[in-house]
């Protein structure tokens, strides 16, 4: 077998201007790390290095950017059975990937398996609440530089720095002298662990600890604040304190408002005990400390995030359905790169939609790429390929193929022909549920289905016009410089007036028909529950304007898609609230872009356990009840008024994944969307010159009217007097999904992601219900 920690010679792909190029990898399953040695001068250690605990995915094959640039070198062409790719969040919190070619088969099969079960591991380890284990471990692989089993002084005092405490080196020096009992000028593991003890000193929690062990806790949350804020210290003595068993239940079943029996909160105090602790019912402060930073303590109702408990028999047009725009694009869409990995990437984190524009290819291959335009181009096949592989890694539930078909009939066919072959079984043409009603995401586990343009039903009915196609087409226009001599973009040389027909293959597999929309009237009146029609976002800015409620109306039987505008080439997004208000189902955003819009729609999906598909409130599902975002009416169930006092943040990163640097100085947004009447942002003040355990406690009040249409926004960020401020970190909670007390909130990186430095920080905020 092939010895992965003694290392291997692999070939590399290079994301820049360098080919292919051999590299000896080691597996390190102690650092928990992927190394290599780099030959440029320039490249520090983090950009040889690939952190196991960051990593998303390890995926065959070659679909990812580097091996498309590459895939005519006589290197990599052909060697598809040897090839992977490791999709992880590099030290800046930007998603990369290592791309690797073997030399043979047994080569590839250590490292694909080894990596895989190691990944998985480490994604079961994350999931565990054993953070001050997991934190600790982190921190000394990364620490420890020259590996050699010791830290220093000065690799102490560059921890220091990392972690974004603003330390005398005095006071760090004599921490690490008391703890350095054998005075060799190094620690050890059992000596670094002390040492990050009391460095990460929560007096936040001990604050929470102090009032419940005082009992003040139960006279109301201010009591809390009050010790927070006071500059007179809180007695150590309470530390050593053990609370009964009937304390920590009245926190939990008061303060906390979870629903369990005193058994049942011995039960839980047994189980958080510590190996050399004693296994008794008494509650230390250790115990409570974890529990606060654990993930059953988070803001986010963990029953929520990690359990399909939605109703999921009702007709598709009942849900919201996690939906991506121009799923193949990598960047803009004008010269950006397109890749199959795209669409795995999107599939992998839950999206249920994704949308494939299919145009002629050579060799009578279909292929995928933005129309009009000089983006890359992808084989049809291949992505159909790549549903099949990825559609149910994350949710069973049904995947529907958006196409947008400019395919000649030959073409068409072979479209048709690839569905069927590869996805087989998968592959489904349901017949409509009784009355005529959509099929349930149940109905449709594990299957696909396709959207696009169907045969007329009538042989003079007129060809629904493409307004995607168009839009594309004025935008490519508006962008190209006049006399630039470059050739002529790939697609049609000339556009015909009429489009071509749909093959009848295409048209036997197809479930959900894209349609012109007419009018409210002949959709209410005439059309089938699986004719649906698309919505640009100009026309959609429009509607929501003019006929809010008609467009309720049309979203509880028919299904209605978003997309964004055709200027939009930067591939930014646009606000999917106002859609998601008036029940648009597939409100298509660009995966690849992250921003303020994709960070709402993480959040709301990850709500109905992350599975792609979320229940629409009772009035956008009843019929005959009407419902505007504007005028209402709003059920009195669904008022909410809440306190939300953003207490502390612990281990906040600094911006872009610095090592070094200033400390940063954070203050806290936070928002909430929703419909018009609810909207609302609040901030805190800026704490200077702490990014480790900054305290804020100011409260904020929030009022809404539509609960299951709000979504709670917190996002951190860095105050900067000359420049504008840095991100650091967001959490989106949809209100439904919002637990009461002082709870966690964990926050993410700007692109989505909670791996790296971002497994360990968090915000602990106070929810009071009124």
């Amino acid at each position: 077998t092939v010895s992965l920690s003694r290392g291997a010679s692999l070939l590399k792909l290079g994301r820049g201007y360098m080919g292919p190029h051999k590299r000896t990898f080691i597996l390190n399953k102690e650092a928990s790390a992927i190394t290599w040695k780099s030959t440029s001068p320039m490249k520090g250690a983090n950009s040889t290095r690939v952190d196991l605990t960051s990593v998303t995915r390890v995926t065959k094959g070659q679909s990812t950017i580097p091996f498309v640039k590459n895939a005519n070198n006589a290197l990599v062409k052909g060697k598809e059975s040897l090839s992977f790719s490791v999709v992880y969040e590099d030290y800046r919190g930007v998603e990369t990937t290592l791309d690797i070619v073997c030399d043979n088969q047994e080569q590839f099969d250590s490292w694909f398996s080894e990596l895989t079960g190691l990944v998985k591991y480490h994604m079961q380890n994350k999931a565990s609440d054993d953070r001050v284990r997991r934190f600790a471990q982190r921190q000394w692989s990364l620490a420890d530089a020259d590996a050699d089993g010791l830290l220093s002084f000065k690799e102490i005092l560059a921890l220091v720095q990392k972690l974004n405490i603003d330390l005398d080196r005095g006071y760090v020096q004599k921490i690490f002298d008391e703890i350095d009992a054998d005075n060799s000028g190094n620690l050890d593991y059992i000596e670094f662990q002390a040492l990050l003890d009391e460095l990460s000193k929560r007096e936040d929690v001990y604050a929470v600890w102090y009032a419940l062990c005082t009992g003040a806790i139960f006279t109301g949350h201010r009591s809390v604040n009050s010790y927070m804020s006071s500059s007179k210290p809180i007695p150590s003595s309470y530390k050593s304190m053990a609370l009964p068993a009937e304390t920590f239940h009245r926190f939990l079943t008061e303060v906390q408002k979870v629903e369990q029996t005193l058994e049942q909160t011995k039960l839980k105090i047994e189980a958080m005990k510590g190996e050399d602790e004693e296994r008794d019912t008494k509650l230390r402060f250790s115990n409570f400390r974890d529990y606060l930073s654990s993930g059953e303590n988070a803001a986010y109702a963990v029953e929520c995030s990690t359990a399909t408990y939605q109703d999921m028999e009702q007709p598709l047009s009942h849900y919201w359905c996690a939906s991506s725009h121009n799923t193949y694009c990598e960047s803009d869409q004008l010269k950006g790169y397109s890749s199959v990995n795209r669409y795995i990437n999107d599939l992998t984190k839950g999206c249920r939609c994704v949308e494939l524009d299919c145009w002629d290819g050579p060799k009578n291959e279909p292929i995928i790429f933005h129309g009009h335009t000089l983006t890359g181009q992808i084989k049809f096949k291949d992505v159909i390929t790549a549903v099949k592989e990825y559609a149910f890694l994350q949710s069973e539930y049904p995947i529907i193929l958006s196409f947008e078909n400019h395919c000649s009939i030959p073409q068409q066919k072979v479209m048709a022909s690839y569905c069927k072959s590869i996805l087989g079984k998968m592959l489904v043409v349901p017949e409509l549920a009784e009355g005529g009603r959509l099929p349930s995401p149940e109905a449709l586990k594990n299957k696909v289905i396709i959207k696009a343009k169907k045969l007329p039903k009538k042989a003079d009915e007129e060809e629904p016009i493409d307004e995607d196609l168009e839009e594309q087409k004025k935008a490519a226009e508006s962008t190209k410089p006049k006399d630039d001599g470059e050739a002529s973009p790939p697609g049609p040389a000339k556009e015909k007036k009429k489009k071509p027909k749909v093959a009848k293959e295409l048209h036997d597999i197809t479930f959900l028909s894209g349609v012109h929309f007419k009018s409210w009237f002949q959709s209410a009146n005439e059309a089938l529950a699986n004719e649906m029609s698309s919505f640009s976002e100009p026309k959609t800015e429009k509607f929501i304007k003019s006929s809010a409620a008609e467009w309720v109306e049309y979203n509880k039987k028919q299904m209605s898609r978003i997309y964004p505008a055709g200027v939009r080439i930067d591939s930014s997004n646009y606000n999917p609230v106002p859609s998601w208000n008036v029940g648009s189902q597939i409100v298509a955003l660009n995966y690849q872009t992250s921003c303020l819009q994709m960070h709402l729609n993480d959040g709301k999906y990850l709500d109905n356990g992350g599975c792609g598909y979320v229940l629409k409130p009772a009035v956008l599902r009843s019929p005959g009840v009407s419902f505007d975002p504007v005028a209402g009416p709003f059920p009195r169930e669904e008022q909410l008024d809440f306190d939300i006092e953003v207490m502390s943040a612990h281990q906040l990163p600094k911006p872009n994944g610095a090592q070094k640097g200033e400390v940063i100085d954070p203050y806290v947004k936070v928002e909430l969307y929703g419909i018009p009447a609810d909207q609302r942002n609040c901030m805190t003040r800026v704490i200077d010159n702490n990014g480790f355990n900054p305290i804020f406690n100011e409260t904020f009040t929030f009022r809404a009217k539509m609960k299951s249409l709000g979504l709670l926004y917190i996002a951190v960020y860095d105050s900067d007097q000359f420049d504008a401020d840095d991100f650091i970190g967001y959490a989106t909670i949809p209100l439904t999904c919002l637990k009461e007390g002082i709870r966690k909130v964990d926050l993410r990186s700007w692109n989505g992601n909670n791996s790296g430095e971002f497994q360990f920080c968090s915000l602990l905020v106070n929810i009071t219900f009124k």
